[in-house]
Parts: C-alpha cells; sequence; structure tokens
C-alpha cells in the first residue's frame, strides 16, 4: 500500500520557503511582524506554498509565521541568546505559545491541581494570541500541530493530543470548539496518506479515518471527507482525477476559504 515516501518529504518545499526567509532575516531585512507576514505571502506565493491554514482565511499568512518561528528554532537552531532576544517584537504571538507548550512539557501535560490549571489559563489567555479566549487556544493549537504535522522531534504527536486536552480542562466550555482542531489536524493525516499513495480505494480511506482518531484514543475526531479533500488538493497537491476517485460524492467548490 506504501508509496515508500517519508511524510517529511512533503513538507520540502515548505521547508525551504521557510529557510530563504530566514536568510532574509538574518540579513536584517525583517524589522516588524508585518513585514514578515508580507514576507511569508511572497515566498509562499514564489514557491507554490500553501499556508496550512485552518478554518478561516482570516491574517492566515501572519498564522503561518509559527511555522517560520518552529523551523527556525527548532530546525535551524537558530533562535537562542541574542538573536531570541532581538526578534521578540517580532515573533511575540510565537514566544508566547512556546511558554505554554513547555510549561505543559514539564508538567508532563497532566494538570495536577487548580495551581497549574490557574497558571496555565493565564499563559494562554493572553492578548498577544488574539482577541477571544477561543482563538487564544487556536493559536496555541496550531502552534503545536505544525511542529507535529511536519515531524520535529520536539512535538510528538501524544503532545498535540496532551495539549488539547490541557486546553479543554483549562476552558472545558471551549472543550467542543477545540476539538475542531483535533479533526483538521486528523484530516491531514488522511491527506498525507493520500498524497504518499497510502490511500488508493475508498474502503482505504474510510479505514484511516477512524484509524487515525484510536491511535490519539480521542472520539468524535473523525473530519468530514470535504475537509481532506480539500487539504489533498491545496496543502499536498494532489490530482483532482485522483480526489475525485476517492470522493466520488463531495462538492467540487472549495470547503476552506482561499487565503489572499
Amino acid at each position: 500500500m506504501s508509496s515508500g515516501l517519508d511524510a517529511r518529504q512533503l513538507y520540502k518545499d515548505r521547508i525551504e520557503a521557510v529557510t530563504e526567509i530566514w536568510s532574509k532575516i538574518m540579513r536584517n531585512e525583517v524589522s516588524t511582524r508585518n513585514q514578515l507576514e508580507e514576507l511569508v505571502y511572497i515566498i509562499y506565493k514564489q514557491k507554490g506554498v500553501e499556508p496550512s491554514g485552518g478554518f478561516s482565511k482570516v491574517r492566515i499568512y501572519d498564522k503561518e509565521i509559527a511555522t517560520v518561528y518552529i523551523v527556525g528554532k527548532y530546525g535551524l537552531g537558530l533562535l537562542d541568546g541574542e538573536l531570541a532576544n532581538a526578534l521578540k517584537n517580532i515573533f511575540d504571538v510565537e514566544i508566547a505559545c512556546d511558554e505554554a507548550y513547555n510549561f505543559l512539557k514539564n508538567k508532563n501535560f497532566q494538570l495536577g491541581d487548580n495551581n497549574d490549571t490557574e497558571q496555565f489559563r493565564k499563559m494562554v489567555d493572553n492578548e498577544v494570541l488574539g482577541p477571544k479566549t477561543e482563538e487564544r487556544g487556536f493559536r496555541l493549537l496550531r502552534y503545536v500541530f505544525t511542529g507535529t504535522i511536519m515531524r520535529f522531534p520536539d512535538f510528538p504527536e501524544e503532545n498535540f493530543v496532551g495539549t488539547y486536552k490541557a486546553l479543554s480542562t483549562a476552558f472545558p466550555d471551549l472543550a467542543d470548539r477545540f476539538m475542531r482542531y483535533v479533526r483538521f489536524y486528523v484530516a491531514f493525516r488522511v491527506a498525507e496518506d493520500i498524497a504518499l499513495g497510502n490511500i488508493k480505494k475508498i474502503e482505504e480511506k474510510k479505514i484511516m479515518k477512524y484509524t487515525h482518531c484510536l491511535r490519539l484514543n480521542l472520539t468524535k475526531c473523525v473530519p468530514h471527507d470535504k475537509l481532506i479533500r480539500e487539504i489533498a488538493l491545496r496543502v499536498y497537491k494532489v490530482p483532482r482525477k485522483v480526489l475525485d476517485r476517492l470522493f466520488p460524492n463531495e462538492d467540487q467548490r472549495s470547503f476552506i476559504p482561499k487565503a489572499q
């Protein structure tokens, strides 16, 4: 069933684009977050790379700065000491996410008492991450999602699940909303399987949707076929004829708004 390709190969163009962005940052060609957002847009368009996105196109290239930060810190090893301090105003969102993520890692993703929960809640409910608590939680989930989907060793899949569970504990009223991002992650994983040639039949696609949820040990995380199709088409550039065979009953109109 396998094509023999490594999933990390699917992100080769993205990492090359981000490496070029970092070369410009290191040459002091970027001094503000808005400039970086514009640079991400330009380089991605040049390279034919689509932002990994989410359910909204609002400031999608600003959200993609998470990829720039993670590749820089955890891939290229650039964000230590003086450089990290010099760029803290550009990466303020990502630094806040990274601090919350590392807090959870140090707690083994277990909020053991009310003090832990309250401290984590305060880290997430940070206006830097957005105007509303829900958006702030999504920012953290997207940050961890980015490291996990690109297979960085510091972001194993169980840490993504742990982040979701911690957010659901700290903000129980938003647990169902945060599950949407888990479905988004599962959709990415199934779309990866399609892009890698691991799924060739409709039955295999159905099985893999549930297999990923079983591996995560979560319920209610099976994504809609339309979302999987859209990610496979846009992010992984799977040919339409392949997707038409796997998703014969899906409307071909876009499910996620295209980033402008």
